[in-house]
């Protein structure tokens, strides 16, 4: 199936406005003399005016954009209610006012002059910074409308992302990729890719198919988007998910290799510098997991469908009983949350894997804060009853140091989704 024309339009119809908003608000910033505290104070209720009305346009183009993809796609699926616009203006999508995140505009001026910047310069730094911030509060502001209102459908069990060619690496080997309707938007600043609704994946273009993507470039630009080394990979054959992941994350560990076929022996770049035979670059390729079979969308390592194979896995026995406490299998769990479209933000068992590092550091972070070292997380584990052993000095200390790290993880948006930092404020972080 072809890319939604409903999609389209409405990507078309959103980047006609963020253009506007930006240009309105630069405009604004750029009358403002180099005492920037001052020009800040002229124009700041016009700034927030303006950013909320390009919010409030944005939100207004979005609240048809579900029913129309479904319409066209002939999908079914009812909505549980009406979206309220007027919620979605409340606050940022970072759960900040949106006055909080646009008074930082004359500091960042401020650390320019102090970085040694001329005034024009530290202004012109400032107006960068504040088409960044825009272009990314517009994109998040929408996207939070796609999602409640798809979350609000039992029947949609995710979504698949479509990309807004010219699109960075990482972007490019996340299209076409399906995601549970609970998994967050992973997104970096100024990325304007987007939801597509769906009880089932919906590919076919190069929007929703890196390797049409990918193919779609002249080979100048694919040495841009993965590198020299790694764009001849995956023009070689190699995976561009594989390619794409190690290229931004790094090699895996051997235990990681062993469990999930993780290259860690030779990047990409080694097996080009050193092996010259066009014969062995490929057989080492192949052998250190970059060539992992035919180049389908989707991959060949996991499957493109995680709702899929909970559905066809059932939900299983359902509960049983810790220490006279009845528990929810994880299992379980996640069968009820697909089926049903809704989801405790607390249960463990249908986070997402930023989500868990998250709710588990800040669970042994807890128990070492009593003096206690955890075996394991949650009420599955002896720990409720017996089995709690008493934890070392330095241990607290890693313990205090990895939910620090795993907190400022959850709040730098260019890493974490919006769903990670809602878990944050839950568990008061």
């Amino acid at each position: 199936m072809a890319t939604p024309q409903a999609a389209i339009r409405q990507y078309k119809r959103q980047q006609q406005i963020t253009a506007a908003t930006v240009s309105a608000v630069t405009r604004l910033w750029a009358k403002t003399g180099t005492d920037f505290s001052e020009g800040w104070r002229q124009i700041r209720a016009r700034a927030i005016e303006t950013m909320q009305l390009g919010r409030a346009a944005a939100i207004h183009a979005a609240i048809p954009y579900t029913s129309e993809v479904l319409a066209e796609t002939r999908q079914h699926s009812t909505p549980s209610g009406a979206l309220v616009p007027a919620a979605f203006l409340e606050v940022a999508p970072n759960g900040y006012l949106v006055q909080d995140t646009l008074d930082r505009l004359p500091i960042v001026a401020k650390q320019a002059v102090a970085g040694g910047a001329t005034g024009l310069e530290a202004r012109a730094q400032a107006s960068a910074w504040l088409s960044g911030v825009t272009l990314t509060m517009l994109a998040d502001t929408r996207r939070d409308v796609f999602h409640t209102d798809m979350v609000q459908r039992p029947q949609l069990t995710g979504y698949v992302r479509m990309l807004n060619p010219p699109s960075c690496d990482r972007c490019v080997i996340l299209a076409g990729k399906r995601f549970l309707w609970n998994q967050g938007f992973q997104r970096h600043p100024n990325c304007d890719c987007i939801h597509i609704p769906a009880s089932e994946q919906v590919a076919g273009d190069l929007t929703t198919d890196p390797y049409a993507y990918f193919n779609s470039l002249d080979q100048a630009g694919q040495n841009r988007l993965f590198g020299k080394h790694g764009a001849q990979a995956i023009r070689d054959g190699a995976d561009i998910y594989r390619v794409g992941n190690i290229r931004t994350r790094g090699l895996g560990t051997a235990s990681g290799n062993r469990r999930y076929g993780t290259p860690y022996r030779r990047t990409v770049e080694d097996i080009y510098t050193h092996d010259r035979a066009r014969k062995f670059v490929i057989e080492n390729l192949r052998y250190h997991g970059y060539i992992t079979g035919p180049q389908t969308p989707g991959g060949n390592i996991l499957g493109n469908d995680p709702a899929g194979r909970v559905l066809a896995a059932g939900r299983g026995r359902g509960a049983y009983t810790v220490g006279g406490q009845v528990v929810t299998t994880k299992r379980a769990s996640t069968f009820d949350a697909v089926t049903s479209g809704q989801r405790d933000p607390l249960n463990r068992s249908t986070m997402t894997a930023a989500e868990r590092r998250l709710y588990d550091a800040h669970y042994r972070a807890q128990w070492a804060e009593a003096g206690y070292r955890p075996n394991s997380v949650g009420a599955n584990s002896a720990d409720r009853g017996l089995g709690l052993r008493p934890i070392t000095p330095a241990e607290a200390a890693r313990a205090r140091e990895t939910l620090q790290r795993q907190v400022a993880i959850a709040y730098d948006q260019a890493v974490s989704p919006d769903q990670v930092r809602e878990l944050a404020r839950l568990l008061g972080l």
